[in-house]
């Protein structure tokens, strides 16, 4: 025997599926909604559901929490005020049924219809998982956020629902109330209240916290939030509901009124201080939220206490309110991960004058914000700064714009507060042969290199050789004048004793004002395959599928942006090497081919490759966008080409070669962070201090969107669009054929005797009352 609560489960969710208007509502929500994701992903190339859970608002581009509300109102709309119209809820109520399990099988009915909405656009991440490495684990968030934040906008919408009989307002009611929670958590909105009004807005609006699970983590707080929401609404809904069956005047109804009204506290109450419990799960699959393992080692390193004193506002400014909750709770991981070692003090110089000498004497600004309030814009001040002390040393985070990278900072100034100066290891820069040097084109490079390790350049002496025993990493970038025989010795005797050297090498040399190349013919490339068994070969590779849009001057008309394939956007193969950094631009590179060297003692693997679509320019004459070279695909061969290996033996020697040395241009480290990263990670691997590398390569989010193939991307982008729409017409059409085979009657149009007998009902209640 069915219980009545799954009977009215079942009869609820089939009567979504039963009209025509529940197939509907999905068609034109997943329609939409693929749109708008390709329309933004395909732009930005990046391969993430970010631009589909996005909480941004943009008209042209609606991502899912705003679609959603729009959608569920217009699903739960007749939820209850069918059944009042109809005059069925009075007899529902009346029957040995309790009022919580309608209640509750109302709301299940539509979330469950708005779940499978929302589960309908899981082929776009099925559709292009083979088109960039997707964070499944940031996407199982997404999905999960998206599905309370639905349970809350139906519980609005069942609400609102109850308080009608007509099912337009029921839906502009709901549409209205669930609107106007969202637009309050928006930033242009909050940056016209005061600061405690704007923070308290942001607290009690869905999309703050539908956006923390945007990003992969499942805090508790937010959590707590929406079943807090739910459980308001539902509560309110309820008491509605026993209204139409109780006297208002009877001890009964007054005793419900006080029971829903405690229910109601005690839920905002959950929602209200439930803020302050802590508790999460990062799901992104680098745990960029959360601390790594290698940040906890290097803490165990503590000899002695280490304070962190924090200077931050107690009501911080809208902008960096966000921020300002991460950063709390990073410390507060931070801390306890220490064995007490870690001691972090809060200082809020806004509000006690003691605080405020602190700040200014540790070297930490108040930030101004524009806010506007009142119909005034005015500037307010904001504290998010960090002091760290350990000893007698002292680092400084002056303020701290966001949580990404935030650990990698922290780690490398704890590790150089407890690593001495004298131990810190020293990388030398080759220089007197026209290479790229420090304080001009690897300037950038330099510069966050000596955050970690102590930076210096390395000449021939007057007698021609090179002092090479201070040093622990050799850096060559693209020589242009012969190294000589005593030089190379010398580098050769640095290797085998278990040096290390990061060599880029260059064998052609690229003029971007005339975009064209001219061979290197002192590249030292025949250094590297005498002695490693690599060859750089003399050409340029260049990529038609995986390349960086760039900017070309057209003369007249100024500058253009054009897909350049000789900057190839390159894979990186050995993760051990290069940490989590999966993808970087190699400007201009030469293919690397591996040779089986007799008796040779290193072991060579590839690191950074291609995609299968590049090819070779051995002629390498004409190197703009709209080169002959480039022109015709279809007489060209494709194959994958690698562009950087490693060397290591059983001695200790690391060596790293690759075929470009633009990659690590002040140009390239300054417009693509991943550059930057890797050429980090690499050195780390090298000093064999590989335990940052994993900290660093958190900060990496970018996962690029390349499609093996047009035909690829068609599918992928019209599937959904189109594709998922229209087998749910045909779901929708062989139900409407089922319903009509067993005799039922025609859901597209009322019967004629359907109407009178709704007339007559009516009428009837008209006059009773």
């Amino acid at each position: 025997m069915r219980s009545p609560f799954v009977a009215l489960l079942r009869k609820d969710i089939k009567g979504y599926f039963d009209q025509p208007t529940g197939y509907i509502l999905i068609v034109v929500f997943v329609s939409m909604l693929s749109w708008a994701y390709f329309k933004t992903a395909l732009l930005i190339g990046e391969a993430s559901l970010r631009p589909l859970f996005t909480v941004e608002f943009a008209i042209d581009r609606p991502s899912l929490p705003w679609l959603m509300t729009l959608f569920i109102p217009a699903a739960t709309m007749r939820l209850l005020s069918e059944e009042q119209r109809d005059g069925t809820l009075e007899t529902l109520l009346t029957q040995p049924i309790r009022g919580w399990v309608v209640l509750l099988a109302k709301f299940l009915s539509g979330l469950i219809f708005v779940s499978i909405a929302i589960l309908c656009t899981l082929g776009i991440p099925i559709s292009i998982m083979n088109a960039g490495n997707l964070d499944w684990g940031a996407v199982v968030s997404q999905y999960i956020g998206s599905i309370f934040l639905a349970g809350a906008l139906v519980s609005i919408g069942l609400f609102t629902s109850s308080l009608t009989r007509n099912q337009i307002v029921a839906f502009i009611l709901g549409l209205t109330l669930s609107m106007l929670l969202m637009i309050v958590g928006l930033e242009i909105v909050a940056v016209t209240l005061p600061s405690n009004v704007a923070n308290l807005l942001q607290l009690l609006s869905p999309l703050t916290h539908f956006d923390n699970v945007g990003r992969g983590i499942i805090d508790l707080r937010d959590i707590l939030y929406f079943l807090a929401l739910i459980s308001t609404f539902l509560s309110a809904t309820f008491l509605i509901l026993r209204s139409r069956t109780l006297s208002h005047k009877t001890p009964q109804y007054r005793n419900l009124q006080l029971g829903v009204a405690g229910l109601i506290i005690l839920s905002l109450a959950v929602g209200w201080f439930g803020t302050s419990i802590k508790g999460r799960m990062d799901l992104t699959e680098d745990k960029i939220f959360s601390l790594d393992n290698a940040t906890v080692e290097i803490l165990k390193n503590l000899d002695d206490l280490m304070t962190v004193d924090v200077y931050l506002s107690k009501d911080p400014p809208v902008q960096v309110s966000p921020v300002s909750r991460d950063i709390n709770d990073f410390l507060d991981d931070f801390e306890s991960s220490a064995d007490n070692m870690v001691k972090v003090v809060r200082h809020y110089p806004e509000d006690n004058e003691e605080d405020l000498k602190k700040a200014d004497a540790a070297g930490i600004p108040a930030v101004q914000f524009n806010v506007r309030s009142q119909g005034e814009l005015q500037i307010k001040n904001g504290y998010m700064g960090i002091v760290l002390t350990y000893l007698n040393k002292r680092e400084i985070i002056p303020f701290v714009e966001s949580v990404d990278g935030f650990e990698y900072r922290l780690a490398i100034l704890t590790n150089k507060m407890i690593t001495e100066e004298i131990q810190r290891k020293t990388v030398g820069f080759l220089t007197g042969h026209g290479e790229m040097e420090v304080p001009n084109e690897l300037s950038a490079f330099a510069s966050v290199l000596s955050q970690q390790y102590n930076v210096a350049p390395i000449a021939p002496n007057d007698d021609g050789k090179l002092n090479l025993s201070d040093i622990e990493i050799l850096v060559v970038a693209s020589p242009k004048e012969r190294i000589s025989e005593q030089e190379r010795q010398n580098i050769t005797e640095f290797i085998n004793n278990g040096g290390k050297a990061f060599f880029n090498i260059e064998p052609v040399l690229v003029d971007f004002q005339q975009l064209g190349g001219l061979k290197n013919r002192d590249s030292f490339s025949d250094y590297i395959q005498k002695h490693f068994g690599v060859i750089v070969e003399d050409n340029l590779v260049y990529d038609l599928q995986a390349n960086e849009t760039i900017s070309f001057s057209t003369g007249v008309s100024g500058n253009v942006f054009l897909p350049y394939p000789y900057w190839v956007k390159s894979q990186v193969l050995d993760r051990k090497v290069g940490g989590d950094v999966r993808t970087v631009v190699m400007p201009w590179s030469s293919s690397i081919g591996i040779l089986d060297l007799p008796g040779s003692q290193y072991n060579i693997q590839p690191l950074i490759a291609t995609t299968e679509y590049a090819a070779i320019d051995e002629t390498y004459r004409n190197l703009s966008p709209n080169s002959p070279v480039l022109s015709d695909p279809l007489q060209t061969t494709f194959f994958k080409s690698d562009l950087a290996v490693t060397a290591e033996n059983q001695a200790g020697s690391r060596v790293v070669i690759v075929g470009d040395a633009d990659w690590i241009s002040q140009d390239a480290i300054q417009r693509f962070s991943g550059n930057a990263l890797l050429a980090l990670n690499l050195l780390d691997w090298l000093a064999q201090e590989d335990n940052l590398a994993s900290v660093r390569s958190k900060v990496v989010l970018q996962r690029s969107l390349i499609f093996p193939s047009k035909t690829h991307k068609n599918i992928a982008q019209y599937a959904n669009i189109g594709g998922i729409p229209i087998l749910l017409i045909v779901l929708g059409v062989l139900r409407y054929l089922q319903r009509m085979s067993k005799g039922f009657a025609n859901p597209w149009r009322k019967s004629k005797d359907t109407t009178i007998a709704k007339t007559d009902l009516d009428s009837s209640e008209g006059r009773s009352e």
